[in-house]
């Protein structure tokens, strides 16, 4: 289960997710500069590149990314689309990459959002794992720009289908339409003081009693499950306000993803075995910097693409901050 937002706020962008597993993946801070050469199953390597940056695995000097961005402000996610989800037999005539491989082929490539629809136009997304070991994850994808987001789904019926998201955010399955429908569901839900100060239960409803603030916010899901964090994501990220500096829109993009974060014990997927959020991240993708938090550190983590290397073609690797940390005051 995950979580993915995109947010703007003035003339600042930033780009994440959350990331709910019930495993624990080894995953870390991976970097690819620009001539790190990214090697293709069906179609020419890529030799030189836009620098990228993420979270993900190293298999056999190859990147593995869950999410990145890279160096223009470009950023991708994947999201597990375990129903709808169909990787196709490779087509003759079209671009075909594997599911591992399109993260890496979008951001190394394209500047904008606009871009990656022009590319994915003919993009065909083949039925391959990464190795035998490594099957193919299903998946479909957010990606975002200052300006757009987009959603990237591929299934049998429909094979791969591009979607607009003026809603800058993305959740599991079920397939984005149905997502956008169901938001009318919750069109008489508000942020507005009007609704904790009158009732539209019925005209004349002489027993309404004024309980607090945020009355108008209780037709809101509060489940785990996609559909519902999808809702709850949506209206934060619609409704948010936030100082435009540095600190204001971080704290203001963690603050939303908490508001989706899976708690151990609460989401039980096998005997034993708990969904939990893993990790979060938040990618400034002006300044190129990635913040994440981890389920036991909540702590600010961050690495900034300027301080690399840019031009090397070795992969970069900075291991996840795992361990619980307090800053003491006395």
């Amino acid at each position: 289960m995950c979580t993915g937002l995109s947010l703007k706020n003035g003339n600042h962008h930033y780009f994440g997710r959350n990331l709910d597993l019930e495993l624990d993946y080894p995953v870390d801070v991976v970097i690819t500069p620009r001539n790190k050469k990214l090697a293709m199953r069906h179609t020419d390597a890529i030799d030189t590149h836009y620098a990228i940056y993420g979270v993900g695995l190293i298999q056999d000097d190859y990147p593995l990314y869950f999410d990145a961005c890279n160096e223009k402000g470009l950023g991708m996610a994947g999201l597990a689309f375990w129903t709808s989800c169909y990787y196709a037999p490779v087509e003759e005539g079209k671009l075909n990459l594997a599911s591992f491989e399109l993260l890496q082929y979008i951001l190394g490539k394209c500047e904008t959002v606009a871009e990656a629809k022009e590319i994915l136009k003919n993009v065909n997304i083949t039925n391959e794992g990464f190795s035998a070991a490594m099957a193919p994850s299903p998946l479909h994808w957010l990606i975002s720009d200052h300006t757009s987001s987009i959603v990237v789904e591929q299934t049998k019926e429909h094979g791969l289908r591009v979607y607009d998201n003026p809603y800058d955010v993305l959740a599991n399955e079920p397939e984005f339409p149905f997502h956008v429908k169901n938001l009318s569901f919750y069109a008489n839900v508000s942020n507005q003081l009007q609704n904790f100060t009158e009732t539209r239960f019925a005209p004349e409803f002489p027993d309404f009693v004024k309980l607090g603030a945020g009355m108008g916010t209780a037709g809101l899901p509060g489940g785990l499950d996609s559909i519902s964090r999808f809702v709850k994501i949506a209206f934060g990220r619609l409704n948010s306000i936030c100082p435009d500096t540095e600190a204001g829109n971080v704290s203001q993009f963690f603050r939303l993803m908490e508001s989706v974060i899976q708690c151990n014990g609460s989401d039980q997927v096998k005997k034993d075995e708990y969904e939990i959020t893993q990790f979060t991240t938040c990618y400034n993708t002006d300044e190129n910097i990635l913040y994440y938090t981890t389920y036991y550190n909540e702590s600010l983590n961050a690495v900034k693409l300027a301080s690399e290397d840019l031009d090397s073609d070795q992969l970069v690797k900075y291991e996840f901050i795992r361990d619980f940390q307090v800053n003491f005051q006395n």
